[in-house]
């Protein structure tokens, strides 16, 4: 009997020096979108009143990948897309008038440098990327600014795409 006091010390101390299991200190976010927002020529928010499918390219060996990433938005002044793991990722916009039916299409290309970021062990591998050139056509889109180039799993632009809009006079 004068022992259990002891015993019992014994085990909690061993119990509060060696942890059964490690925390697990995840960020609530670990995915990585690219960021768009559609501006006029003046650089204020709109949205557009043509529908929009946005399809995402990139290559897979000698291949052509695409998957349609957002189809059919309509009324939309920001976008968030994914990247692909390869060296560029291309995205083909879509243009369709309510109207008119198709209006026409334009190709953005983004090259970018995959960053590997390693957090632990429990929560793996996110990827982050570094935007190094943006190349595009003018079909509809005027002009496009890189407004950040370090994508990482914090919300924030990091495209502009510039449209021209003509107001109409009441």
């Amino acid at each position: 009997m004068k022992r259990l006091p002891v015993i019992c010390c014994i085990l909690a101390l061993v119990g509060l020096f060696i942890p059964s299991c490690e925390v697990e200190n995840c960020p609530p976010n670990s995915l990585t979108y690219l960021h768009f927002s559609l501006v006029d020529q003046n650089g204020r928010t709109f949205g557009t009143s043509d529908t929009i499918t946005i399809v995402g390219q990139t290559t897979a060996g000698d291949s052509l990948v695409s998957d349609t990433l957002i189809n059919q938005e309509t009324g939309v002044s920001s976008f968030s897309i994914p990247l692909s793991y390869d060296a560029y990722t291309q995205f083909v916009f879509a243009y369709h008038a309510l109207d008119a039916g198709f209006v026409g299409r334009d190709t953005i290309r983004i090259d970018h440098r995959n960053i590997p970021y390693f957090t632990n062990l429990d929560c793996g591998t996110m990827m982050f990327y570094e935007i190094t050139n943006v190349q595009h056509t003018h079909h509809r889109l005027d002009s496009i600014s890189l407004t950040n180039p370090n994508i990482d799993n914090n919300e924030k632009e990091n495209i502009r795409i510039y449209f021209t809009v003509t107001s109409v006079a009441q």
